[in-house]
């Protein structure tokens, strides 16, 4: 299957991003983690290659949060997906509404996504030691993220009480 319909980059770090807190906060294989992610992008993209790139940033990252003094890596992973949904890079905010298609249009495959990702997440993480970087606000939730809320529903579906 022809790979002309893959998430965007920030979707793509977005969901790998979810990968990470789960397989952080369950006691599953990291290989199952990432196609269940991968599956739950079915619908709207081709997945073909989601799964292995989901593993791959998920191990390059747990790598860099190893190997670095990071307090609170809840904090860390949630403001990063702040920032996706909200800035291109440091410093560059995020078009939302591009004029002549969606946000969450799917792509031709880029296969240096992972390196792309792995390189902004370092790059984000060394901003926020030095205080360059934004940090999500108290009050922020995935909610607020009205253009991104068809992967989020997908992702993070909402709890029943």
């Amino acid at each position: 299957m022809a790979a002309n319909n893959t998430p965007p980059q920030y979707v793509f770090e977005i969901v790998a991003i979810e990968a990470i807190k789960k397989f952080l906060a369950v006691d599953v294989p990291p290989e199952e983690v990432a196609k269940f992610f991968a599956a739950l992008m079915a619908e709207q993209y081709d997945t073909d290659d989601l799964a292995a790139d989901i593993l791959a940033l998920l191990e390059k990252i747990l790598t860099f949060i190893n190997s670095v003094e990071i307090s609170d890596i809840d904090l860390l992973l949630e403001s990063y997906i702040f920032f996706i949904c909200n800035y291109e890079k440091i410093g560059m905010k995020r078009n939302k509404k591009p004029m002549f298609r969606s946000i969450l249009k799917g792509q031709a495959l880029d296969k240096t996504r992972v390196y792309k990702a792995s390189k902004s997440f370092v790059a984000y993480a060394y901003g926020m030691r030095s205080e360059v970087s934004p940090l999500k606000p108290d009050i922020w939730t995935v909610a607020d993220e009205i253009e991104f809320a068809p992967i989020f529903e997908v992702i993070r579906p909402p709890v029943n009480p």
